[in-house]
């Protein structure tokens, strides 16, 4: 007999996935097994008789795939963040059944976090556009390490600035290694510098090409300290305000939020950055925050306000990237136009 509402989890991996469905009362629909291909997977939810079906999945390597698989087959697809799963992943008993079982009670009970993916295809392109660029450009970075750090490990300790990565420098410091066998190893690290330089360079271009159909970047390069690739990633990573209910979820979710547990009326531990969120968005708001120091600007002049509020420097520094950040989310969300008024005001926080 069909049923009214099927709440279905389901748990993916590459070669076998694990679906299990439970009615409105909770009463376990189907329970099936089946090898990981859309096809397969299409198959099970249309074989699910229920007049109106809810999906869940936890956020993993597959989970765009399947959201853009069952989307056209179910009402509603949440993608759950697994880490506010505890009921699962702490099971003493778990299993891949157990953990599809107890995904569709948590969805049926309205107990799942959604994890945002993007709405259409051309914001997900741009998104990995910038996540192909960070890529490029911390493996250039972890090249760089290993070359400064080779020298230093054969006595060339004088390595510090840019010299030793430029093409005529590094022919000074090769010089220095007395060791053949040293210096063609550096060589080769010299070649997969410049190979992913290289490579940056294009992701950077494509970046740039991706983004010029979002005007909210021409407003955001008018802020100090905001340049073009600051503008670029941080708008393919939040993808749209809309999804932040206002600007406080915003900061925690760029690791800016503040953690404050408490138990009893007695707090646990100190007050401390919350450190769920992506770095690399907290990493943005502070070059954007350095950038803007160079100068004499109302960036400048919120921080300096804010240090002689706070007398501390890392307090200041802090309220500045989230300012950064809420002006940004402000202009986004509003569809407005940057004044330098908007940095007006004392403490964020």
């Amino acid at each position: 007999m069909k049923c009214k509402i099927a709440y279905i989890g389901l748990d993916v991996h590459v070669r076998n996935c694990v679906i299990v469905a439970i009615d409105e009362t909770g009463t376990i629909i189907t329970e099936q097994r089946f090898q990981t291909s859309a096809e397969k997977l299409i198959d099970v939810l249309e074989s699910v008789e229920a007049k109106e079906k809810h999906f869940a999945v936890e956020e993993c390597m597959l989970a765009a795939w399947v959201a853009n698989v069952v989307k056209p087959h179910v009402k509603e697809v949440m993608v759950a963040d697994p880490r506010e799963n505890a009921w699962i992943s702490r099971n003493p008993h778990k299993n891949d059944m157990e953990d599809a079982l107890r995904l569709c009670r948590l969805l049926r009970m309205g107990e799942l976090k959604r994890v945002y993916h993007p709405e259409d295809d051309l914001r997900a392109l741009f998104k990995a556009a910038a996540q192909h660029y960070i890529d490029m450009r911390n493996q250039q970075v972890a090249l760089k390490q290993k070359i400064k750090a080779m020298y230093r490990h054969w006595g060339v300790l004088d390595v510090n600035g840019r010299k030793v990565y430029a093409q005529k420098g590094r022919q000074e410091y090769l010089k220095k290694v007395p060791h053949v066998v040293v210096r063609h190893q550096l060589h080769r690290l010299y070649a997969l510098m410049d190979e992913a330089e290289c490579s940056e360079a294009m992701a950077a271009r494509e970046l740039r090409q991706l983004g010029r159909s979002y005007p909210e970047v021409r407003e955001w390069k008018k802020i100090p300290g905001i340049g073009p690739i600051i503008a670029l990633l941080f708008n393919a990573l939040i993808q749209t305000p809309h999804r932040f209910a206002d600007k406080r979820k915003l900061w925690r979710y760029c690791r800016l939020g503040i953690t404050d547990r408490s138990s009893d009326g007695k707090p646990l531990g100190y007050k401390r950055l919350d450190h769920s969120g992506i770095g690399d968005l907290k990493s943005l708001s502070y070059w954007a925050w350095m950038a803007a120091m160079k100068g004499n600007n109302e960036v400048r002049r919120f921080y300096e306000s804010s240090l002689a509020r706070t007398h501390n420097h890392v307090h200041a520094r802090l309220n500045t990237q989230r300012k950064i950040l809420a002006v940004m989310y402000g202009l986004w969300k509003k569809g407005g136009t940057y004044r330098p008024e908007c940095f007006l005001g004392l403490s964020v926080v």
